[in-house]
């Protein structure tokens, strides 16, 4: 036997217990990871004006190698918009006329990330919005029931302990429209790995709002269904004030919540 053939093995073992940990603590995504997401979404307006959304969608995230990762997700929403009537209020008779939407979007995202560090990228998207309302509804920009967006995003997240603080630009793009630009702001606790707490500011276009966000992995349910409550309130008039409910169910690796965030998300 060669004798340098068992020193040799053991350098390699050395070398492969060594690149393992540190393939560890700096690979971008773990493993591939697909979340089946539902919510409900209601917001009220203080010009009387409400509306209600049920939707979901399916997400894909996968590495690049060690440190690159990407993602790949669709969604579809229902919403309704009711307004009251001009001609009357509904106590007297009057009705109150509503619009539907149905939204398509997709959206594919790179980003860099250090689980014990940090996580940047960008992500571009792209939508479809049709309306159905009482009488005929187009949108004026358009001239038709259908209306297409194109959205562009600037994000990052820096991890310190068990605290996440975040900041994401958004610039997306009407069909023969203007852009909309927006900011927001976020700060992330995690008081327990299975429980997240956040709280946001968004700014669009000098019309700031504010949520709390809560989610949560019951350990009834193992580590692989998530459920969350959003409450969000916008500053300015009209206020619109929002909650939402939703539902993930993961597949794959069952980890806490805290971890799923920073090695799988």
């Amino acid at each position: 036997m060669n004798p340098r053939f068992p020193l040799r093995a053991l350098a390699l073992a050395a070398s492969l217990l060594c690149g393992t940990g540190a393939f560890a603590q700096s690979r971008a995504v773990e493993a591939t990871h697909f979340t089946l997401d539902l919510s409900s979404i209601e917001s009220d307006t203080s010009d009387s004006t409400s509306s209600g959304t049920l939707g979901g969608g399916l997400g894909v995230v996968f590495p690049l190698g060690n440190y690159l990762g990407a993602s790949l997700g669709g969604q579809y929403f229902d919403s309704s918009v009711r307004t009251r009537d001009v001609l009357g209020d509904s106590s007297d008779g009057g009705s109150r006329p509503s619009c539907g939407f149905k939204t398509l979007t997709g959206a594919a995202s790179l980003f860099w990330r250090r689980p014990t560090l940090g996580k940047i990228g960008v992500t571009y998207g792209t939508g479809d919005l049709k309306s159905s309302c009482d009488g005929d509804a187009i949108f004026p920009l358009s001239g038709d029931n259908k209306a297409s967006t194109k959205s562009y995003r600037a994000a990052g997240e820096y991890y310190l302990g068990d605290f996440t603080f975040g900041a994401a630009y958004v610039t997306t793009s009407l069909e023969q429209g203007d852009d909309l630009k927006s900011t927001t702001l976020s700060a992330s606790w995690y008081p327990f790995e299975s429980l997240k707490v956040t709280l946001s500011g968004n700014d669009l276009y000098s019309n700031n709002s504010y949520g709390l966000m809560l989610e949560h992995q019951p350990e009834m349910l193992g580590d692989g269904v998530s459920v969350r409550l959003g409450f969000s309130t916008s500053e300015d008039s009209p206020k619109t004030t929002t909650i939402e409910i939703g539902l993930a169910y993961f597949f794959g690796r069952q980890v806490p919540l805290k971890t799923r965030d920073r090695q799988y998300r």
